[in-house]
């Protein structure tokens, strides 16, 4: 029996699981820290985080395809529960093979809860005539609030880490109850429209997929490059807390600045800053400057993510949705985190954390400059559209 306090019209169902989908996002992004514990090889640790982003090319479009026949909620509830348990195979593993097996367990089902969720939580929304960015705002606040809570336990020992993981997991199952059950996406809407998705689209993918790469990278490594630079071992935590807060300002006028600006020059605008944020923090030697570098990532990521969310939400009929969905998630989660993890412990290993960094930094003001005159050149030669 549901919770009536979830049948109204009020956004509570979709706040909760916004909250702690990103709880989860932040416990996982962690696992390099444990990794780097354990006594793994740079390398070893890029493997280790190339796992998730590998499987999502697969996990992707089968727990997609899921979704769409038995129902998101479904589906959400499943891959979250069964999450909630192969998280301690990853925590028990003592040698790096046993870890590569444990996060492929684990990967086939954690790396699709977010992209599945926020399926479910979109169009939940739409339907009540309420705004996403709002209520994507509370998962910024639970990233942040798990990020900094897990700094402080990690202190005590990584075991308390790894409850945290299971109570988040946990009750983003018990959410999913809240949605109704019934199929997202009636099949036959999927099978006959086959209709090719617009150039502008596989564009903005594209861009999505050069900016997170770099992100993907910095994130992946910056628990290592914080014992590098001898910060404290909480230093991590702190960092992605206050990333994840750095996230609200942009949250609250998301939809006003995508009405104004354009779905491309915020692409661009957060491509570049991606990159001039890794630039400095290569540069940053004191902790202080380190956190407040950091602050630039509330115009990285989360303004990508958003300027193509919004297109794919707002330009393509529901049977053109989860096909766009599925491309950008394997894109972005698969390929971008595959680059950033197995490619960034290559560089690391080769020329050093420091220089790495300075590099990626440079290539992302580039990617971004050059992405700027590609857009520019189809506003001026066809009907591409800036929104």
């Amino acid at each position: 029996m549901r919770v009536s306090l979830f049948r109204t019209s009020s956004s509570i169902r979709e706040i909760f699981t916004e909250i702690f989908i990103y709880s989860n996002l932040s416990i996982t992004a962690l696992f390099s820290q444990l990794f780097h514990s354990k006594g793994f090889s740079a390398i070893e640790i890029g493997i280790l985080m190339a796992v998730t982003p590998t499987l999502s090319i697969i996990a992707n479009p089968f727990w997609f395809r899921q979704s769409s026949r038995t129902g998101g909620p479904t589906v959400m509830g499943m891959v979250s529960i069964v999450s909630a348990v192969f998280v301690w195979a990853v925590f028990f593993s003592p040698t790096f093979e046993t870890s590569l097996i444990a996060m492929c367990f684990f990967s086939f089902f954690v790396v699709s809860i977010i992209p599945i969720a926020e399926s479910v939580v979109v169009p939940s929304l739409r339907n009540k005539g309420k705004r996403f960015d709002r209520v994507r705002l509370f998962g910024t606040v639970g990233y942040s609030i798990t990020a900094l809570i897990s700094g402080i336990v990690l202190k005590y020992g990584f075991v308390f880490f790894f409850i945290m993981a299971t109570v988040s997991f946990s009750t983003v199952a018990l959410v999913s109850r809240a949605y109704p059950t019934g199929r997202k996406l009636k099949r036959t809407d999927e099978e006959t429209d086959r209709s090719s998705l617009p150039l502008q689209f596989y564009l903005l993918v594209l861009a999505g997929v050069a900016s997170i790469t770099i992100g993907a990278f910095g994130s992946t490594f910056l628990p290592v490059l914080t014992s590098e630079r001898g910060f404290s071992v909480s230093s991590a935590g702190f960092a992605f807390s206050l990333m994840a807060f750095s996230e609200v300002p942009f949250l609250f006028f998301a939809e006003n600045l995508v009405e104004r600006l354009g779905n491309t020059r915020l692409l661009v605008i957060g491509i570049f800053a991606t990159g001039l944020r890794w630039f400095l923090t290569s540069m940053a030697t004191s902790f202080p400057i380190f956190l407040l570098l950091q602050m630039l990532h509330g115009i990285n990521y989360i303004v990508v993510y958003y300027s193509v969310m919004n297109y794919i939400h707002t330009r393509f009929e529901a049977s053109k949705v989860t096909r766009a969905l599925t491309i950008y998630w394997m894109s972005t989660t698969g390929l971008s985190y595959l680059l950033g993890s197995v490619l960034g412990g290559v560089l690391i290993r080769t020329f050093g954390i420091v220089r790495v960094y300075n590099a990626t930094g440079i290539t992302g003001m580039a990617i971004a400059i050059l992405f700027s005159l590609i857009f520019a050149a189809f506003h001026k030669r066809t009907a591409f559209t800036k929104r």
